[in-house]
């Protein structure tokens, strides 16, 4: 099944609030957008077949596609980059393919490189001098080493800037109907960014204030011609695109309003933990309901729905939202199996239970809500690429990776189950918190090591007996023969009393009944002695 399909299926259940549908992505729309693009880059004469995508091994993963088919090595004299910046005030996204002809390498003739740039030239001049209502534009190629720009022979006239002027020109696609031409852009918002190797340009001097500078003169000598190899070493032409500006305003708006949604869940998940935990809180003090929940919790910590025990802090220890399904309807299963449920007999009880169980499958639906529009997000990048071989899979991503937490934020799992392990797990200790690594049982008159490791004297006791003065857990050397009556933790001990009444009680009767065995085992050690 295509993924649309899927997409929309998952969108259309019931359970799926409107508000959530409003604000997934919208993969269709996306779709018919990389299409506009597509015939956009067609329109140059840039087919996607044409583009060979390379990857820079850099810092800023740019994208560099080689132009001519025939040429595969990234010593190509003709390359695009496909750039995508941010605008000043970080809220729009613009994107400009770079065309640069390379007369730096030896091995590539002045004929063949002009061969290779007539190519996408000429497609672009033809379509430029197509549009004879306005004065002819000049498209401008720049040189990266001493910034000149050197004009493109268009019609029977042409521009060029002065040396002393540093700024570039760009071309831009714009719809006319159903038709699409090319334009000297004129917007003076818009300026190409700077070239890594070239000096930074500058943003404040717009296109008309290049065509109208009184430095520009006009020559009628066509471009990409001999003589430029000793003029410049690298030439460059900016094309802005109509539709992949739409695309990613489009795709930016969507991940903004997935954004609010997330807080808004959020918000609500949070508020129904503290509701259970605020009840919860008032059964922790009455034995009868004090178990109970304490068997509850423990069948939920040994479902691990969310992560793998004790590794809720690793992002591949999360599961993913068919394995949280699957592990909170195990959970459920197990609650009903093991009678613990049934065992509550106040009204409250069972009603904040059931709230607890809502709430995780709250969480689920928004995980499973988070997990698909993940996966549109992911798809509808490949499909660009695909489609148009320009390259951005890696570098959006990374572009918008502060902006938006519903894609790159702190996992929400991991938020709410943190929240949830200290308003209402913690509420009600676990006995596996508390037991003694060595008898197993409940660690009462609990001894605290200097190694921080908690026992029960009992043990201890019995390991000094037997010469085995280190710490059976991380070895500390003559760590148990250290040990003393001001090493009793008696907050914990306090907390066991209050928790675990019934364990404490039976460690204590297990306690007498072994020293009883003792003494009845050495009767004569213990014999009244009369002076």
């Amino acid at each position: 099944m295509k993924f649309a399909k899927t997409l929309e299926r998952a969108l259309s259940a019931d359970e799926v609030p409107a508000e959530w549908v409003e604000a997934a992505i919208q993969y269709k729309a996306l779709k018919k957008c990389i299409n506009k693009v597509v015939n956009e880059l067609n329109f140059l004469g840039l087919e996607p077949d044409t583009l060979k995508l390379l990857f820079e091994d850099n810092d800023d993963s740019s994208k560099i596609v080689e132009i001519n088919e025939d040429e595969t090595k990234a010593s190509n004299p003709i390359i695009a980059e496909y750039i995508l910046t941010k605008s000043q005030d970080g809220h729009e996204i613009k994107p400009m393919l770079k065309l640069t002809l390379d007369y730096s390498n030896e091995n590539y003739s002045d004929d063949h490189i002009y061969e290779l740039g007539m190519q996408v030239k000429n497609k672009i001049e033809s379509l430029l001098n197509d549009d004879l209502s306005s004065p002819a534009p000049a498209l401008g190629i720049s040189s990266s080493d001493n910034a000149d720009i050197e004009p493109l022979y268009l019609d029977e006239r042409s521009v060029i800037i002065d040396e002393s002027d540093t700024s570039e020109k760009i071309i831009e696609i714009k719809q006319d109907g159903d038709a699409l031409k090319v334009v000297a852009s004129r917007e003076n918002s818009v300026s190409p960014p700077s070239s890594p190797k070239g000096n930074p340009q500058d943003d404040s001097t717009g296109i008309d204030e290049v065509l109208l500078s009184p430095e520009v003169s006009a020559v009628c000598s066509p471009i990409l011609t001999p003589y430029l190899r000793h003029q410049s070493k690298k030439n460059e032409i900016f094309i802005m695109l109509n539709s992949d500006s739409k695309f990613f305003k489009m795709l930016d708006e969507e991940l903004e309003s997935l954004d609010k949604l997330r807080q808004v869940e959020e918000a609500k998940i949070i508020a129904e933990v503290q509701a259970v935990a605020k009840v919860v809180n008032q059964f922790k003090d009455k034995k009868s309901e004090l178990y109970k929940w304490r068997e509850l919790f423990r069948i939920y910590i040994d479902s691990e729905v969310y992560f793998k025990y004790n590794e809720s802090l690793l992002p591949s220890a999360e599961r993913n939202a068919e394995q949280v399904k699957k592990n909170l309807d195990n959970f459920v299963a197990n609650v009903e199996k093991s009678g613990a449920l049934t065992l509550l007999k106040n009204k409250e009880s069972v009603a904040t239970f059931n709230e607890f169980i809502a709430m995780n499958y709250h969480l689920f639906k928004i995980l499973q809500f988070q997990s698909i529009n993940n996966e549109a997000f992911r798809k509808i990048l490949k499909k660009f690429d695909k489609q148009t071989s320009l390259g951005i899979k890696n570098s959006f991503p990374k572009l918008i990776s502060n902006d938006h937490i519903f894609m790159t934020g702190t996992s929400l799992a991991q938020k709410i189950c943190f929240i949830i392990q200290n308003s209402i797990l913690e509420l009600i200790p676990q006995l596996e918190d508390y037991s003694c690594p060595i008898c197993m049982s409940i660690a009462y008159k609990p001894i605290r090591l200097r190694c921080n490791h908690l026992f029960c004297v009992r043990c201890l006791v019995k390991m000094k007996q037997q010469n085995k003065t280190n710490c059976p857990i991380c070895r500390r050397t003559d760590a148990i023969l250290e040990a003393d009556g001001s090493m009793l933790d008696t907050e914990s001990m306090e907390l066991m009393k209050k928790y675990f009444p019934v364990e404490v009680k039976q460690k204590l009767k297990e306690r007498d009944k072994e020293r009883y065995n003792e003494l009845t085992r050495h009767p004569e050690s213990h014999k009244c002695v009369i002076m």
